[in-house]
This record gives structure tokens, sequence and C-alpha cells, in this order.
């Protein structure tokens, strides 16, 4: 299951996916989570070489892929994805 919170929860619709699918890894969860909304919000998390913009978090089972593997985490069935947006200010 992914889950977008914050500017992406107004962003994409609808807010959660179920995704059944064999083992990826995020990225790659993205890429399809992005193709099956039909909503481009890679650009919102990524940088143009597909690393983590600063402020962007992605837990999988509450916990921060940042302190896994990155984008190379791997996820399966019955995992949860959180995705959440650098926040904007201003």
């Amino acid at each position: 299951m992914v889950k977008f919170y914050g500017l992406l929860r107004r962003q994409v619709q609808p807010p959660v996916l179920e995704i059944s699918t064999a083992e990826l890894n995020i990225l790659q969860l993205l890429q399809l989570a992005e193709r099956r909304t039909g909503q481009n919000f890679l650009d919102e998390l990524l940088d143009p070489e597909k690393k983590l913009l600063t402020g962007t978090i992605i837990l999988v089972n509450g916990e921060n892929i940042r302190l896994k593997q990155n984008l190379e985490t791997r996820v399966s069935g019955g995992d949860t994805v959180d995705l959440f947006s650098p926040a904007g200010g201003g």
C-alpha cells in the first residue's frame, strides 16, 4: 500500500494506492505508482539524478528508507509505504 501525505495528498488521487506485486525496490514502486495514478509526482520527491530531494521522507512500515538502502530498499506485498514531499515554506 502506498500512502500520500502533505502536498502530495492534494496532488495525487487517490491518496491511498493498493499495489499487489512481487518484490520491488522503492524507485520501481514509485515509478509503478506514478503510472497507475497517471499523475507525475516523482519530481516532487526526486532530483533529476533520481536521488531523494532534501526533505523527502519515505517510510516503509514506519522506517525511514534513509536509514536503510534509500531507493534500493526492497518492499513486497503487505508493506506500507508512506510518502512525504519536502515541505514548502516562505
